[in-house]
């Protein structure tokens, strides 16, 4: 399969999970849009991976998989690339770092503190308004990308 076809199908799929976390929202299921913000941002960044011509793994941090080819001067993008696809990484951590909290919650001793106590309109907005910088941040460095 070619790179480019590729990289557009995991940008694609990022789309649809934005598209169902904004669904989420509108219904009230916050932990459920957080899940769909993150699936977004992880595919997002996985697009530029392949874009860049690596295979990205099975991973739920792909920030980190791209962070060690840039640091490993595999990456050779001008300065308006760079710009933002630091930006996309920034903004794809916040939601990375949630992990399993949207769909388990905290666990203490004494109890699980559910998704649902965690997450309300106002935290799950801001995420969303996240996943959406990754998905901006992206679909520009696609464009301008030969791959």
């Amino acid at each position: 399969m070619p790179v480019r076809r590729k990289a557009l199908d995991w940008l694609e799929m990022a789309e649809d999970d934005f598209k169902d976390c904004e669904r989420d929202y509108r219904d009230e299921r916050y932990p459920s849009a957080i899940h769909h913000a993150e699936q977004c941002a992880q595919k997002a960044i996985k697009a530029v991976i392949v874009a860049l011509g690596f295979d990205p793994g099975k991973t739920h941090r792909p920030t980190v998989v791209l962070k060690s080819l840039i640091a490993g001067g595999l990456v050779n993008l001008g300065k308006e690339h760079m710009d933002l696809l630091n930006r996309a990484i920034t903004y794809s951590i916040t939601l990375e770092d949630q992990g399993t909290v949207p769909r388990y919650g905290w666990e203490t001793v004494d109890r699980i503190i559910k998704p649902s106590e965690i997450y309300d309109r106002e935290k799950t907005a801001l995420f969303i308004s996240n996943a959406k910088a990754v998905l901006e941040a992206v679909r520009k460095l696609l464009g301008g990308m030969d791959c």
